[in-house]
């Protein structure tokens, strides 16, 4: 072992023991701290590492062979703990907690415990150490050992958890953002401190053959991994964030630690949120960003919905949350245009209701009494020339005109509840109820489906009204129901004279007569069509004629 060059008794003393005062200072700090993320391994390793060193100088110090060797033996359990206080930071500090089960500390351990055993008791068996002797190496006078099997195979197993450990933070310096590349860094530099020790001790370089520089290297480290944790802040709910919110999420991620303020932000929360977020208090930055919002909130401009994950480790302690914002502003404008459009049309149906009441009420009143007139003077014969005809035609038409109106303010409602209705049945009664002259019905096939009774029955009045009107008293109407993929389809035609094909996309609309009707009755079939959800196409019949096929009612169940 080596002292890489030489020094005054003194000097290295007082080195080991401020790195042993250190350690034990800053290991009781770090105590108090320790539920933070690895903050337990670094105030043990930390402790550890201050004990060695004080021991350490003790052996140096000491003049007789029992206090260096009780020094010695205090030492050695310290030491043995070293490595796997290392791996299980490493562990820790890059968000691998879940390997870090009982079985497996017990497995690391093991080992440790073993070699320390061994080594208390190697005088019997040389297994762990060979002898120990007092060795004069120039001012100091150290003790002197060889290493048996059993040591030597555990330096090497401490020398493999220790690389272990490295490669752990270099593949989280390599995955990381450059804000935690610091923090990665630093624990990197530290790691260098005691692999250079541990060379220079079994490589015999230097004045000193004996002397080793690992007691106050550990220390060294050790505040390397206390400057990580508690000044810069561990990556804790970071790391474990930047597995499911990486950089290039499109929606903003706000991650927090358990102290409540904000560990990370991807670039996307980064443009909504202040330059000097990280670090701050979430509550301070962001008062309605917590668990419990009532969503979504507003961001500036900007409308956003929040998902809260909180991040635990194995154990259950709760290690931070992670903020998931997702923009709906769109959706929000959307919604907003609804409601008002549906607010908008509340206004004209009622407007519509109050106009249906008006003409039911104020215009059938005055009709009836002089539809009735007119029918009292064609009874007494005071119809020379057929004036009193045309003024019932005019009625009759002004009737079903306010019919039409009527049935047009109610049509297009919503649908909320259906009946089971069968086609061919409904089909045959709506037809018999109308004045059909010699007009004559065929039905092909039938089937059971589910829609509003009544408006189904006003829906297929109409478009039968419709084909007898323009089709003549003695016109053919064939109505075909058909189950298909999408539903039950109903077609309703006729041979009329149909219906031009530059006119079919518009005969639903209000107003729209071809042929000198009230322009309201296929105006009420599309309302009723589209009240239910179904589809409605216009065409030609086998026959020439008009075709009107209604699609996507619901099948009932049997």
């Amino acid at each position: 072992m080596s002292d890489l060059g030489a020094l005054p008794v003194q000097a290295y003393l007082t080195a080991c023991l401020l790195a042993g005062v250190i350690g034990l200072w800053l290991g009781r700090v770090a105590w108090r701290e320790r539920d933070q993320p690895g903050g337990l391994e670094v105030a043990l390793y930390l402790l550890c590492g201050g004990g060695i060193s004080l021991l350490y100088a003790l052996r140096i110090a000491a003049s007789g062979e029992v206090a260096m060797r009780v020094a010695l033996n205090l030492a050695t359990p310290l030491v043995g703990a070293l490595p796997v206080l290392w791996i299980l930071f490493a562990l820790a500090f890059t968000g691998h907690d879940r390997w870090r089960t009982e079985n497996r500390i017990v497995a690391l351990a093991t080992p440790a415990f073993v070699w320390v055993l061994l080594a208390w008791s190697s005088a019997t068996h040389r297994l762990a150490r060979g002898p120990v002797t007092p060795v004069v190496d120039g001012p100091f006078t150290l003790l002197g050992y060889g290493l048996g099997p059993v040591g030597g195979a555990y330096v090497l197993l401490a020398f493999a958890l220790c690389v272990a450990g490295a490669l752990l933070v270099v593949d989280l310096y390599e995955r990381t953002g450059n804000r935690y590349r610091l923090q990665t860094f630093v624990v990197l530099l530290g790691t260098l401190f005691p692999f250079l020790a541990g060379v220079a001790t079994f490589v015999d370089v230097g004045s000193y053959a004996h002397l080793s520089w690992l007691p106050t290297a550990f220390v060294v480290h050790g505040v390397f991994l206390y400057g990580t944790v508690f000044w810069l802040g561990t990556l804790d709910a970071a790391v474990v964030a930047r597995d499911t919110a990486v950089e290039v999420m499109q929606d903003p991620v706000i991650v927090s630690g358990s102290d409540g303020r904000i560990r990370d932000l991807n670039p996307a929360a980064e443009t909504i949120l202040p330059s000097d977020a990280v670090g701050s208090s979430l509550s301070e930055v962001f008062p309605r960003l917590e668990t419990g919002v009532e969503h979504p909130i507003a961001i500036g401009d900007r409308q956003f919905d929040i998902q809260e994950n909180p991040i635990t480790d194995p154990r259950g302690t709760d290690r931070g949350h992670v903020f998931l914002l997702r923009d709906v502003t769109a959706r929000e404008r959307r919604q907003t245009e609804l409601e008002r459009r549906e607010a908008e049309l509340e206004r004209q149906n009622e407007r519509l209701e109050e106009f249906a009441g008006v003409v039911s009420h104020d215009l059938r009143n005055p009709l009836a009494a002089a539809s009735a007139a007119v029918e009292l003077a064609r009874q007494r014969g005071e119809d020379p020339d057929g004036a009193l005809d045309r003024a019932a035609n005019a009625h009759e038409r002004m009737d079903d005109m306010i019919e039409g109106l009527l049935a047009l303010a109610t049509a297009g409602e919503t649908v909320d509840e259906l009946d089971r209705v069968s086609l061919d049945g409904t089909v045959r009664r709506v037809w018999s109820r109308l004045e059909t002259g010699e007009a004559t019905l065929r039905v092909e096939g039938d089937a059971t489906a589910l829609a509003d009774r009544d408006r189904l029955e006003q829906l297929l009045s109409n478009l039968f009204r419709n084909a007898i009107e323009h089709g003549g008293d003695d016109v053919r109407v064939t109505v075909s129901v058909a189950v298909e993929a999408d539903g039950v389809a109903v077609a309703v035609g006729d041979d009329g004279p149909g219906i031009p094909p530059d006119e079919r996309e518009r005969v639903t609309e209000r107003g729209v007569s071809l042929g000198g009707g009230t322009g309201l009755g296929l105006a009420i079939v599309g309302d009723i069509v589209e009240a239910h959800g179904w589809t409605l196409s216009v065409g030609e019949s086998d026959a020439g004629g008009a075709r009107f096929v209604v699609g996507g009612m619901e099948v009932a169940d049997p």
